[in-house]
């Protein structure tokens, strides 16, 4: 049977079920990615169609010698991997690499990195959904903060003390609001809905999906960039792979996907 299966945007097939199990283990498809086959009706969600995922692949030990599959980011014996273009593929992924370049006609190995300007448009984007949240998030806050600032305005210490308590709230809100976002998305997407929006996708150095960890990590060194008023951003428009100083320390990269 041969399936068809949507990632940013693109349908991508046919491709054989047991590579779409491949993609499945690597984290390609997800339980959410929508898949469409001969004979359904309409375009549903992996998991809805071929129930719960395949287990895990079997891990490879790291070996001296070993390298990175560029595709699904395992690591194996040098001799074990094919090398097309300038990407050193694995034998399970190397089919899913040439459907690649019958359909999209890139070439292999070949990334294209999101540069400054495109990355501030994305973080644009992802600023107003955010605002947009916050002010939703806000209203009953602001209300109260109105009502203390009204004591405070007659002198009294009580009241002094609560509004700063209420702004206090205010900030930790949007720290944690702002915390979740990037990290959820992040580690599960592998974008916000501003990279998303643009075809952006964060990578590791091999590829491969951030984590949980890394996504926790890759927002506080975000955050350090803001605090050296925005430099580690604009370091992105001098980088020869266009990383920012967060990307620098969790060796993450942005790049296109079409």
């Amino acid at each position: 049977m041969s399936w068809y299966y949507a990632d940013a945007g693109r349908q991508i097939g046919p491709i054989e079920e047991a590579a779409l199990d491949d993609l499945v283990r690597t984290g390609v498809v997800r339980d959410d990615t929508l898949v469409w086959s001969e004979g359904m009706a309409n375009w549903q969600p992996h998991s809805a169609v071929r129930g719960p995922k395949p287990a895990p692949m079997p891990a490879v030990p790291i070996a001296a010698n070993s390298s990175f599959c560029s595709e699904c980011g395992r690591p194996f014996p040098a001799d074990q991997l094919v090398a097309i273009g300038s990407a050193s593929v694995c034998a399970q992924c190397k089919p899913l690499y040439l459907q690649r370049i019958r359909e999209g006609g890139q070439a292999i190995g070949v990334r294209r990195y999101a540069g400054f300007w495109i990355r501030f448009v994305a973080m644009f984007i992802d600023g107003i959904i955010l605002a947009v949240i916050q002010a939703i998030l806000f209203i009953p806050l602001g209300f109260l903060g109105i009502g203390l600032g009204s004591l405070s305005n007659l002198g009294d210490a009580t009241g002094i003390a609560a509004l700063i308590a209420a702004e206090g709230v205010l900030i930790l809100v949007t720290f944690v609001l702002q915390f979740a976002y990037y990290v959820y998305f992040w580690s599960s997407r592998g974008a916000t809905p501003g990279k998303m929006a643009l075809g952006l996708k964060i990578i590791r150095a091999d590829g491969g999906p951030l984590s949980i960890g890394l996504a926790i990590g890759r927002y506080f060194c975000f955050l350090l960039d803001v605090f050296t008023f925005y430099i580690g951003f604009i370091i992105a428009g001098f980088d020869s792979e266009k990383r920012a100083l967060h990307d620098r320390i969790c060796d993450t990269r942005v790049i296109y996907t079409k």
